[in-house]
């Protein structure tokens, strides 16, 4: 059904736009409010039909009637909500609500933190783009741009995983635990000083679901997780979700939330892609990025602003030290840490086992110029291995792929490449504690065993290459897509070598990191390997295995999705959205565990490797929390870096270079910090 769009009272234009039709700036949300709720007025109606209709077929009392009436139930509610977008007045907001702030909750960063200096660090890939939504968004520097410096609704202690204030200053729930009300710091604002309202929240919505933006998830997450958004004046607002949540579940759907500035976006419309394709927004933390500063293909540089908001807020006081962050591209690490040695860059990761025993034995770490740093965290860890591409036909055949695992060798890799140091991932999803399926193991590398299966596929002769092929010819080969840097193409260079001796031949295709991505989203590949970066406190399942983010309503390809695999599963289904809207860890844990033994079972995924520390070099005059509860950085953090709890010692930096050319020397540091790792 399509979404359409009110541009003028007196015109109504579908949403899906021909090029004959005139375009006028402006952003056009309050045209768009009442055709939104209309839109979704029907939608939830039809859902719910749909729902009725599927339980009369249901048996009672089995579990299906019972997951049928549940769907009924939360369309009913739905509903009866009215409509999706609503405004209220300040004085509408409950009286009887127990607002919390989680300001007893331990500061995750350090108070000898200081500000000012420059951070110099390096990115493998330009972004190509710096808007925050829409094609190509979620890749490239989405991060650094704007993930990892603005402020969510709420955030997540990095401690300890509990939900503390973001641009909200409070929360409260109904007693239902169905709506989630948030009360703003009224002195929040965006990084060019214009302040956030509750509306805005509002229109990030509009601006996500509108086709100008061609957001295919965000328009089903925002359909299908918010059933109502209340704005109650400037300063606070209620979301409503389809079902109960815990309060790390409503951290988990719309903590992350940020608000969009309505003066941004005031040339919102058909030509968005381009026209803010290369426009940093204003977001809600210190950080903004000059036109000036992107220089393309070459470096972006943030710049802090210095009477932010959030100077003086507990859990943000002490973070976002730099006065500047400049991001290099520099697609070969080699060249990073070269640069790095050189005084040009203040860090380099060194966790792989070459740069940490190698590479980083050199006279500036043995005189103290340059510090290392050995940390564990406690992370979800991202899934390095190999994805499958189920609408490829070699691909459908289950034993296909079940061959193809157990033909990568990573056991040779992460002796080889990683010189015993890192571990094997156990399956698609781990580092989430007691939700990860415990009976999920990696296949073994066994040519013989991976023979047997590619023979029950058909694949039963070998030709003079030693590749099995069928009896009509078809040779048993794979094109696998991989980031084009050394340590990749090397890793690959080894499963090929290997893998032959099962009778695959592996056709290697190192691109740029972001091709590979992209190409991913859209499953233009054959094989390929990505990985994501994942975010505690619950994995997400929906958006990689539901079948709605594989193939459209016509039964093609869906671009632009997570579900890279094109896996489609009736069964896989109902347990993603189950699990979506489970009310309690328990039953969300059960669900967890039987949506990943499935992915096991049938093979989409070819678990690689994965380590459970980082190691890090950097001038000693980066300095990092050593603290009373933090030690180097809290532990719920993928890199350290990316809590920006660090900060630039400018005066240690002046002693240091002076002591450089002066020949002092400082005592030789190796900090390891073993903390926060799991024995």
């Amino acid at each position: 059904m399509k979404i359409w769009l009110l541009l003028f009272s007196a015109l109504v234009l579908s949403a899906c736009r021909s090029d004959d039709e005139p375009y006028v700036a402006g952003l056009g949300f309050d045209n768009y409010v009442p055709v939104y709720n209309d839109y979704i007025k029907d939608w939830v109606a039809g859902k719910l039909a749909e729902a009725k209709e599927e339980l009369t077929k249901k048996e009672p009392g089995t579990p299906g009637a019972l997951d049928a009436q549940k769907q009924v139930e939360i369309y009913e509610r739905r509903v009866a909500l009215g409509d999706y977008f609503q405004f209220k007045e300040a004085a509408d907001l409950p009286a009887s609500l127990a607002w919390k702030d989680g300001l007893d909750e331990p500061e995750d960063s350090d108070p000898a933190a200081k500000k000012g200096g420059v951070f110099r660090y390096y990115v493998a890939s330009f972004p190509p783009t710096m808007r925050p939504f829409g094609p190509a968004a979620n890749s490239g520097m989405r991060g650094e741009l704007y993930d990892d410096v603005q402020l969510g609704l709420v955030g997540l202690n990095r401690l300890n995983g509990a939900v503390i204030p973001g641009v909200a200053r409070e929360w409260a729930h109904s007693e239902d635990k169905r709506t989630w009300y948030f009360k703003l710091h009224e002195d929040a604002t965006y990084s060019d000083g214009e302040p956030v309202k509750a509306r805005d929240y509002a229109i990030m919505v509009y601006l996500r679901v509108s086709d100008y933006s061609k957001e295919t998830y965000s328009k089903q997450y925002l359909r299908e997780e918010v059933a109502q958004i209340t704005t109650y004046g400037d300063h606070a607002l209620a979301i409503t979700l389809p079902t109960a949540k815990s309060e790390l579940g409503m951290y988990n759907t719309i903590g992350d939330f940020a608000p969009a500035p309505p003066h941004f976006y005031q040339e919102f419309g058909p030509d968005y892609e381009e026209r803010y394709n290369w426009r940093h927004q204003p977001i809600t933390g210190p950080y903004f990025v000059r036109d000036e500063d992107i220089d393309k293909g070459v470096s972006i540089t943030l710049t802090r602003k210095k009477d932010w908001w959030g100077n003086d807020k507990k859990f943000y006081r002490y973070r976002y030290n730099p006065d500047k962050i400049v991001w290099r591209v520099l697609r070969d690490p080699n060249k990073g840490f070269e640069l790095f040695r050189a005084g040009l860059l203040d860090m380099a990761l060194v966790s792989s086992p070459k740069y940490w025993y190698e590479k980083s034995e050199i006279p500036q770490v043995y005189d103290g110029y340059i510090e290392r740093h050995w940390w564990y965290n406690d992370f979800p860890r991202p899934q390095f291995g190999i994805e499958m591409n189920l609408s490829r036909d070699k691909l459908k055949d289950r034993n296909v792929r079940l061959g193809l695992a157990h033909s990568m060798n990573y056991e040779k890799v992460i002796q080889v490449s990683f010189w015993g140091d890192y571990n094997r991932l156990p399956g698609f999803v781990d580092g989430f504690g007691d939700f990860v399926n415990p009976a999920v193991k990696p296949w073994p590398f066994d040519p013989a065993k991976a023979r047997e299966f590619f023979a029950q596929a058909g694949f039963t002769e070998e030709g003079n290459d030693g590749i099995l092929r069928k009896p009509d010819g078809t040779r048993l080969e794979f094109t696998l897509a991989h980031y084009g840097i050394k340590t990749y193409a090397d890793i690959m260079g080894i499963l090929k070598t290997e893998a032959r001796q099962a009778g695959v031949d592996l056709i290697l295709d190192g691109k740029d990191p972001s091709i590979v991505f992209t190409e991913a989203l859209d499953k233009k590949f054959e094989l390929t390997s990505v990985a994501w970066a994942v975010q505690p406190p619950y994995f997400s399942f929906y958006e990689y295995f539901h079948s709605r983010n594989a193939y459209d309503e016509q039964g093609n390809i869906k671009p632009k999705t997570n579900n890279v695999f094109a896996y489609q599963n009736p069964e896989m289904d109902r347990w993603v959205e189950a699990y979506r809207q489970a009310t309690n860890d328990e039953e969300k844990r059960e669900l967890a565990h039987k949506i990943q033994q499935q992915v096991y079972d049938q093979c989409v995924f070819i678990p690689g490797w994965k380590r459970d520390y980082e190691r890090v070099a950097c001038w000693r005059w980066l300095r990092w929390p050593d603290s009373e509860t933090v030690k180097f950085c809290p532990p719920i953090n993928s890199y350290p870096f990316e809590h920006y709890s660090f900060w630039i010692d400018e005066e240690m930096e002046a002693e240091t270079k002076a002591a450089m050319t002066s020949g002092q020397t400082f005592p030789e540091v190796q900090n390891i910090v073993e903390d926060y790792r799991r024995k």
